[in-house]
C-alpha cells in the first residue's frame, strides 16, 4: 500500500472498530431479548444497530469515495450510486466489492431508509430476523473485500 493511503486505512480500520462493537451489541439484544416478543424496545434496538451496521459499512465507502476515487455521489440517489460505484469505480481505479457484497449489502440499504423514514414501534422483528441470518458472514466478506482493497493500492 502506497504511503499516501495510510491514514484513509487507519480511518476505515476506526469504522471497522465501531462496525464490531455494533454486531457485538446488536447480539446481545438479540440473547438477552429475543425470547420476549412483549419486550416493546427489542425493535427499536435491532433496528438501530441494523442502521448503523450499514451506516458504518457506507462510512467506509464515502472516506475511500472521497479520497480514492476522487468523488462523490450527489443528488437524491447519492447513497444507492455510492454502493454501486464500490463495484464499478472510475477508469484505472480498484473496486472495493465485487457484485456480489453489492447485492448483499441493498437489503441493508433499503433498512436504512426505512428506518430513517419510519416509527421503531413499526419495525418488524420478523424481517429484521431476516437481515441477522447472513450479516456475520456478510460482515466478514467486506472485511476481506477492504483488505484486499487496501493490498492493491
Amino acid at each position: 500500500m502506497k504511503k499516501e493511503y495510510e491514514e484513509l486505512r487507519e480511518d476505515v480500520l476506526d469504522e471497522e472498530r465501531a462496525i464490531e462493537e455494533t454486531l457485538e451489541r446488536l447480539s446481545k439484544v438479540m440473547s438477552n431479548s429475543y425470547p420476549n416478543k412483549e419486550d416493546y424496545s427489542v425493535e427499536p434496538a435491532m433496528g438501530t444497530y441494523l442502521m448503523n451496521f450499514y451506516n458504518g459499512v457506507e462510512n467506509i465507502l464515502k472516506r475511500i469515495s472521497k479520497e480514492y476515487y476522487l468523488t462523490m455521489p450527489k443528488g437524491e440517489s447519492w447513497h444507492k450510486e455510492l454502493l454501486t460505484l464500490s463495484s464499478n469505480p472510475p477508469s484505472g481505479k480498484s473496486a472495493i466489492f465485487n457484485q456480489n457484497i453489492v447485492e448483499r449489502l441493498h437489503p441493508y440499504r433499503n433498512f436504512r431508509h426505512r428506518f430513517i423514514s419510519g416509527y421503531g414501534f413499526r419495525l418488524k422483528r420478523e424481517k429484521m430476523l431476516e437481515l441477522l441470518e447472513n450479516i456475520d458472514i456478510l460482515w466478514s466478506d467486506i472485511k476481506i473485500a477492504i483488505s484486499d482493497f487496501f493490498n492493491k493500492l
